[in-house]
């Protein structure tokens, strides 16, 4: 299925979002392999994980979070979960932990953290290789400094 006008705005609005709270990485339809692929995600320099979901009914949350949320409560690579809904979208069922966006990008309610802060070099370094898989398909360059590693991908 297509994706609609309203659903794309959705994910630029939780893109520039991300931008906004210091994400240094950001992509669109990232794959974990314990939740599926996520609408945005973004990528803070000390290695926290924002997971953004855009849903535009709330049908469409309902299907979302019925297949996702188990995977949501036991995931070891996400530390903080929110989705972006459109104005009339019910989410009066979503659990605390689960941090909301309006579609004009404001923090509705808070998401909790998932994984404790303190991460080693090596999570770090894998939270980054994630982004830069995803991206590496698309045809610009990025280039994340973490410490003395340098990571670049890039597709020309």
């Amino acid at each position: 299925m297509a994706e609609s006008h309203k659903h794309l705005l959705l994910k630029q609005v939780a893109m520039r979002w991300l931008q906004s709270t210091g994400c240094v990485a950001w992509v669109f339809e990232v794959s974990f392999y314990d939740i599926g692929i996520v609408d945005v995600c973004g990528l803070k320099k000390g290695g926290d994980t924002y997971v953004i979901e855009a849903k535009v009914s709330t049908s469409d949350l309902r299907n979302d979070f019925k297949s996702k949320i188990y995977k949501y409560e036991r995931s070891k690579q996400i530390d903080f979960i929110y989705y972006i809904v459109a104005d009339g979208v019910d989410t009066s069922n979503l659990p605390m932990f689960i941090g909301l966006l309006n579609e004009s990008g404001k923090v509705t309610r808070k998401a909790s953290r998932r994984r404790p802060k303190q991460k080693s070099d090596k999570e770090v370094m894998q939270s980054f290789r994630r982004v830069a898989k995803a991206l590496s398909w698309r045809k610009y360059k990025h280039v994340i400094n973490h410490e003395q590693e340098q990571i670049e991908f890039s597709l020309i």
